[in-house]
This record gives structure tokens, C-alpha cells and sequence, in this order.
């Protein structure tokens, strides 16, 4: 079925973009009709602002990923605050908080700084937000409390049933990924699956990442959101055209167009 939205894909990273028209061949066998490509870089977000600016079927977001900022520069963010405010940019993301143990960690405070700084950015532009959150629900939820002025995507959300009513609250759509097909034993993020308020459902790859349960020990691809869309489905008891559908209605109702 054709209106399929990938809500978030790194389709112009350097995994998946050497495979740019193949990955975009399966795309539009598969239904895909939009993709949002998320950027965590100045020059990916160039690269995808050119693709947007040629091909309707693309939106863009770009923003400094939590783990990323010891890197990020005087000069990157200049660049940044300007490339967001390009037509084809819909969203300021992914932004965040990160506390998973990597080899390389970012200090909590430098994190938050990004983060509150990435919100107002949002706020000052009126875009809105795609927001990520790894091991660290309370600290995100009580910054976004405090900074967030728009609304926005709580991408991969794992936060659990229980802090979804706050989110949601706050003005924030729930996108559900490919971890929701093999982190079964995650019973309070498949309560939130099943219960989520249908209109603030949506649905991404994080391509090349989480790679669906069945099709794992490949790269992740927009074409593989049908997956999560088909478990969403039988989660909830619903069939995939009514869902690809509300997926539809709400990324426009956020992101407009």
C-alpha cells in the first residue's frame, strides 16, 4: 500500500547514501511516499537539503546528536542555526540526552547544554523538535519541562508506559521503531505501543540502525518500517491501511504539507 511516512531515516549517512538508488528503489516498491532524512552533521545536512530542494518525496532534520558534541564546533553551530531555517528543514533533531555507557561519553552537563540549546533554537525558528533518549528519561523529561516551546517527535520511544502521558502532555508524537519487534521483554514500551493515543502514533526506521526481528543482520532501510508498522498492527488489532493512514495525517499535522 502506497502513503507509507519513515518518520526518521540517516538515509545520507555514510552507510546507506554510496547505496542511495537502491535503497531508494526498495523505498518506493515497499509504499513509501515520504522519508524524513535526520541529519547529525552540517555537511549531511547540506547534502540532504539539496536532495529535499529537487524531490517532494523528502523532508530534512538537523540538529547535533547528544554523543556528538565534544566534537561539535564554534563554527558548526553558526552553520547549524542557519541550515535550519532552510524550507526543507521541518525539524531541529535529533537532539537529546544520552546516558549509555559508550567507550567515549559526553558529559551530562555538556549534553544539556546542547539540548537546552537545540530547544531554543526550535522555539526561535517555531519547527519543531526530534528528540532522542537513551538511559535517561527523567533528566530529558525535566528539561523538556522547563525549555521545549514546541512540539516534536520522541523518536524511538522506549521511555515506557508510564512516562508516555507526560510526553504526550508536552505536545510530543511517539515514533515507534524496529527495537519495538525484538525488545519483547520490554513490557511498559509495548503497553505504550498498544495504548498510545492514535493520533500521535508514528513510525520510522532509524535506518541504518534497529533493524527489524526479521530482517536483522542486515542495514537498516525505509522499506523495513513495514515491519514495525505490521507489529503495531497486531499489537493494537488493527489493519495496516488504517494505520498508515493516521501515521499520515499526524506527521502532517506536525510537520505540515
Amino acid at each position: 500500500m502506497q502513503g507509507i511516512i519513515d518518520s526518521h531515516a540517516h538515509v545520507c549517512g555514510k552507510v546507506l547514501f554510496p547505496r542511495w538508488d537502491e535503497v531508494m528503489e526498495r523505498a518506493e516498491k515497499a509504499g513509501l511516499e515520504r522519508i524524513m532524512i535526520v541529519c547529525t552533521g552540517v555537511e549531511e545536512a547540506e547534502r540532504a537539503i539539496e536532495i529535499a530542494a529537487r524531490d517532494p518525496m523528502f523532508d530534512v532534520a538537523c540538529g547535533f546528536y547528544p554523543n556528538d558534541i565534544l566534537k561539535v564546533t564554534k563554527t558548526d553551530w553558526s552553520r547549524l542555526e542557519s541550515l535550519v531555517k532552510e524550507p526543507q528543514v521541518k525539524a531541529v533533531g535529533e537532539i537529546g540526552m544520552d546516558y549509555f555507557p559508550y567507550e567515549t561519553t559526553v558529559p551530562k552537563e555538556l549534553q544539556r547544554e546542547a539540548f537546552i540549546r537545540q530547544m531554543c533554537l526550535a522555539a526561535e525558528i517555531g519547527k519543531p523538535v526530534i528528540i532522542h533518549m537513551r538511559l535517561a528519561t527523567e533528566d530529558t523529561r525535566a528539561y523538556m519541562r522547563t525549555y521545549l516551546k514546541t512540539p516534536g517527535i520522541m523518536h524511538c520511544y522506549s521511555g515506557g508506559y508510564e512516562a508516555m502521558g507526560d510526553f504526550l502532555d508536552m505536545g510530543m508524537y511517539l515514533s515507534f521503531s524496529g527495537n519495538i519487534t525484538f525488545e519483547l521483554d520490554d513490557r511498559s514500551t509495548q503497553k505504550a505501543v498498544r495504548e498510545a493515543p492514535l493520533n500521535r502514533i508514528l513510525v520510522e526506521t532509524d535506518a541504518p540502525s534497529l533493524t527489524p526481528a526479521p530482517v536483522q543482520g542486515r542495514d537498516n532501510e525505509p522499506c523495513f518500517v513495514t515491519y514495525v508498522l505490521d507489529h503495531i498492527c497486531r499489537l493494537r488489532g488493527m489493519k495496516r491501511e488504517e494505520l498508515i493512514r493516521a501515521v499520515g495525517d499526524n506527521y502532517r499535522r506536525l510537520m505540515g504539507g
